[in-house]
């Protein structure tokens, strides 16, 4: 996985030259992780410079390759130390996820490296943790001032049922019974279980209360930092794991579920790719504005319940998109405060409304607009395909 060597930087070629030689020897170096990290500095900067979408490849390769040097180098660092011990295995889970959210090579072996390390790390950490039961509390989440009906049920209808009469009129619906074999039902009730398999996992966390709002931002926190300061507790601001490929990074929890066999149906006869699987895990009172999204999307609640509001696209005049490109599929009303005096007509739009309990999934079809707010300390997977 190493890069051709015209493509990279010289001062770049060079710490990465000396910290492989240094990395490779069984001598201990005590410079090499200055060297590296330096080398991530500089890419990392490159990486925030312009648009994502724009960064050249090369900087995301290197930046993985660095990462993975990185991890080596911080367990060449003995410690007869436990504290010290447990910081250098934190740093070297951190250094491998990092590589795994902003590279873009050497994946399987960072995933392979965050893995090992995480088990070593969390095993002791957290198995005798007793501080780590959910706690569900209800939300209040009326739309009794707006026009809505209840969403239809079905209990886990044929794929051929489901097709003729859901997925090609493309209407909405509920589907209970349908991954009540998933392990995650009865594993990830558990936070304890959650924090032994991914405690020491660095992932990107949503801060604010929704990312319309001014006080939105995002921050790096580990996986047991955003239980603990989020979850556990009252935090200043809502933190909330949101639209995250968190089965990608971790597959041990990607064990715990199983792709919906609906997600075989497509109106697309050249679509053969998986679905994009996203995790959004949080506390009571998560919001997601009402929004649409491009493609067939089935959220499938594990932990918690949600309530959700959905709007036909028929409705989307009603519904005041907001006139910026960044947040064109976005309704600038507010479902749980609506303004008639600014936004007049919303009262014509007709709503549709159901809380997703654990075990059930919701069918949202392609650019039907949604609301969602967790009534408990929620986790939810969704499945979006074309």
């Amino acid at each position: 996985f190493l890069p051709q060597t015209d493509e990279i930087p010289s001062d770049i070629l060079y710490i990465l030259q000396c910290s492989f030689q240094s990395v490779k020897s069984k001598e201990r170096d005590s410079t090499v992780l200055v060297s590296i990290q330096s080398a991530l500095d500089i890419l990392w900067e490159n990486l925030n410079t312009g648009h994502w979408s724009n960064v050249p490849e090369i900087y995301r390769k290197l930046y993985s390759l660095f990462s993975f040097l990185k991890v080596f180098a911080l367990l060449k660092e003995n410690s007869n130390n436990m504290t010290e011990l447990t910081y250098i295995l934190k740093e070297a889970v951190k250094a491998a996820d990092l590589g795994l959210l902003l590279g873009n090579s050497c994946r399987k072996e960072l995933s392979h490296a965050a893995t090992l390390i995480n088990n070593i790390s969390c095993k002791e950490k957290f198995e005798d943790d007793n501080n780590s039961s959910t706690v569900c509390l209800d939300i209040s989440t009326d739309f009794d001032s707006i026009n809505t009906e209840q969403i239809s049920v079905m209990d886990c209808p044929s794929i051929e049922y489901f097709n003729r009469c859901y997925f090609i009129p493309e209407l909405p619906v509920k589907l209970s019974h349908c991954i009540s074999h998933w392990p995650a039902l009865s594993k990830w009730q558990d936070l304890k279980y959650i924090k032994c398999v991914a405690g020491f996992r660095t992932v990107p966390i949503e801060l604010g209360s929704s990312y319309t709002h001014e006080d939105w931002g995002m921050k790096l926190l580990t996986i047991d930092e955003f239980i603990q300061n989020h979850i556990c507790s009252n935090s200043d601001k809502v933190g909330y794991l949101a639209q995250h490929q968190l089965f990608d990074q971790i597959p041990e929890l990607k064990n715990d579920i199983c792709i919906p066999e609906y997600c075989c149906l497509s109106k697309n006869e050249d679509s053969d790719c998986e679905p994009d699987i996203n995790a959004w895990f949080g506390p009571k009172g998560t919001v997601t504005p009402l929004h649409y999204d491009p493609k067939h999307n089935l959220l499938s609640q594990v932990v918690g319940r949600k309530k959700l509001l959905l709007y036909s696209p028929e409705d989307t005049e009603f519904l005041y998109p907001h006139e910026t490109k960044m947040l064109h599929n976005t309704a600038q009303v507010d479902p749980q405060k609506p303004d008639y005096k600014m936004f007049p007509r919303y009262k014509l739009a007709k709503g549709y409304e159901c809380i997703l309990n654990p075990g059930e999934m919701l069918y949202i079809p392609p650019k039907w607009w949604h609301y969602v707010k967790s009534m408990d300390v929620s986790f939810s997977v969704s499945f979006w395909w074309t």
